[in-house]
């Protein structure tokens, strides 16, 4: 039987901490730091909306769909 993890958002918490923690300590350390992190946030939500369409577009061809 698998069990479920009884702490799934404490360990998402662990898991972003240890990813952002590196890109927080390279934006304070830029010269514009502001910037930095306005850019980084950009390619960040582009990150997600093209896998979000990858995602959506192999959900149509399983689904029959055109993939639009």
């Amino acid at each position: 039987m698998n069990r479920l993890s009884l702490e799934p958002k404490r360990q998402l918490k662990c898991d972003l901490e240890r990813v952002i923690e590196p890109l927080v300590s390279y934006i304070c350390a830029t010269e514009r730091p502001k910037t930095a992190l306005t850019r980084a946030l950009a390619l960040l939500v582009n990150e997600v909306e093209q896998t979000n369409q990858a995602a959506n577009a192999r959900a149509a061809v399983f689904s029959g769909g055109c993939g639009t």
